[in-house]
């Protein structure tokens, strides 16, 4: 039986300069990540060859409420990706970190780089009285199952996973069209620290992806919410930063083999 082709596509986001963060790592990686790419590692499923379609939001979001909050709907809507990968900078961890979910709420409490703050009003008017905004929302993708894909992907024990991450967050965060790469999990091997969290936090981390648990909600339905935050380390050296790239490829083919796995056939 011939494989059945299939093209996935995975919106991805970096951040930019914030607070005293003049060079990014989130937007670092985001930036070097291929355009297309396939997985052999994924082709065994129902028989059905897939292509991998990275699209990258082409320069890094500002670390800004009303940006992010006036970006979010129109990146959804142009793109209609099936999965949204945003990365943001945790300043204080030292390992990468998938986050569960993200409050509605308490973004009045930091300032953002415009020196302002997405108050209570505007909270309530934006996501205050729709189904889509519960004052927490998860991902539907199926974490414990991205994690031990993760994880086998970069080369390390799966059973080893994770707990939460730290409460504590500050704000993270190419049309050029590349070369098709074969990739897999024989070639990601990498020695990194990957965790499962739940702490994304009240700045723009958390608000960037309550927005898009929110408008892929809406602009769908409430079981569609198929976004996930990673949090990545301070990478200090372009060895640290290309090491993240991997871990990011790794988790975007994860990520592609859960929701293969939790679609209806």
């Amino acid at each position: 039986m011939s494989a059945i082709e299939e093209t996935v596509t995975v919106l991805v986001t970096g951040f930019g300069a914030f607070q005293d963060v003049t060079k990014n790592p989130s937007w670092e990686i985001a930036s070097r990540l291929s355009q297309y790419y396939s997985s052999s590692s994924l082709n065994d499923y129902n028989h059905v060859e897939t292509t991998i379609r990275v699209i990258v939001h082409p320069e890094p979001v500002r670390a800004a409420y009303h940006s992010i909050h006036d970006l979010i709907p129109t990146l959804l809507q142009s793109h209609q990706p099936d999965i949204v990968l945003h990365i943001g900078l945790a300043t204080e961890r030292d390992y990468f970190a998938i986050e569960q979910s993200a409050d509605r709420d308490d973004y009045h409490q930091n300032l953002d780089v415009d020196r302002k703050v997405f108050t209570k009003a505007e909270t309530k008017k934006s996501w205050g009285t729709t189904k889509s905004g519960a004052e927490r929302l998860s991902t539907t993708l199926d974490l414990d199952d991205v994690m031990e894909r993760w994880r086998k992907g970069l080369g390390l024990s799966t059973t080893e996973n994770s707990g939460g991450g730290e409460k504590e967050e500050r704000g993270g965060e190419g049309k050029k069209k590349k070369k098709k790469q074969k990739r897999g999990a024989a070639d990601m091997a990498v020695d990194v620290d990957v965790r499962l969290s739940d702490g994304v936090g009240n700045y723009v981390c958390g608000f960037i992806y309550y927005a898009t648990l929110a408008g892929l909600a809406r602009q769908r339905d409430d079981s569609q919410r198929r976004a996930v935050f990673l949090h990545v380390p301070p990478l200090e050296t372009e060895v640290d930063v290309e090491k993240g790239v991997k871990v990011v490829l790794a988790l975007i083919e994860a990520l592609v083999g859960t929701w293969r796995t939790q679609k209806p056939l």
